[in-house]
């Protein structure tokens, strides 16, 4: 496993789709600064700054970016006609799909990483205060947390999708819709029990209108245990599942 999360890391290198995730960060810092400049007569410290861009990013973008460099990631060796390749080594479709997983579970820590460093660069060029060390060391491994809870509560659409052919964008469509209706969930009392907003009580996630923190860490906790469970049986039962194009036979003459 350890070489196939190596090769995959290597792969990345190659891939276009890694700037669309490190751009999707960069825009959603952006967006949050547009919103602190539409709304009046408030103080943005780095708290409330960085509490925005994990918001947004969770119920706007992160689902569906993360879902669509996974997918990508899979369906790139079917269209570079690699997988076949690759199957017919000791390498089942099951590990080949952990250790892809696996890969992108690292790639979201850089993900993060970057979406730290766009936020304190966008703070730091906007003059907002509120500023100390520790505060940014929270927000960094908030935004880390968040984005690994968040990757979590998408893996059973990417296992579940990556094992068709064709069901890449299919499968971001949904991650998006799910995201979004996590912006409703936490509104009405469910953000412990629905998987993409139940990261915010363990990270600790303060909304910029509160000044308490709640949550329920045993719903989450549970809630979160469950997706990766059922994340393990698809996986568990997974096959390549490619489209299979009817053999022309020859005319006869």
């Amino acid at each position: 496993m350890k070489i196939i999360v190596k090769t995959e890391l290597y792969k990345l290198k190659r891939y276009s789709v890694v700037w669309i995730g490190i751009a999707t960060m960069l825009a959603v810092v952006l967006l949050a600064r547009f919103m602190a400049t539409a709304s009046d007569g408030a103080t943005h410290t780095l708290s409330n700054f960085s509490s925005s861009v994990i918001w947004n990013n969770l119920v706007l973008i992160y689902p569906a970016t993360i879902t669509l460099m996974s997918g990508y990631m899979i369906e790139r060796e079917r269209t570079d006609d690699t997988m076949k390749n690759l199957l017919t080594i000791p390498l089942s479709f099951r590990k080949l799909l952990t250790g892809k997983l696996l890969t992108v579970g690292l790639l979201t820590i850089v993900l993060s990483l970057f979406e730290f460093g766009f936020t304190m660069l966008v703070f730091f060029m906007s003059g907002f205060p509120g500023f100390s060390f520790e505060g940014a060391i929270q927000v960094l491994f908030q935004m880390i947390g968040m984005n690994l809870f968040a990757y979590i509560a998408v893996l059973p659409i990417i296992a579940f999708t990556g094992q068709r052919s064709g069901s890449l964008m299919g499968g971001v469509g949904f991650a998006f819709f799910y995201g979004f209706i996590g912006m409703m969930a936490s509104g009405h009392g469910l953000r412990d029990l629905y998987p993409i907003t139940a990261g915010l009580s363990l990270i600790r996630y303060q909304d910029t209108e509160s000044t308490t923190i709640t949550g329920n860490l045993l719903v989450s906790v549970t809630i979160l245990l469950m997706i990766l469970l059922v994340t393990v049986l698809i996986v568990l039962n997974a096959k390549n599942r490619e489209r299979k194009t009817p053999s022309k036979k020859p005319k006869s003459v």
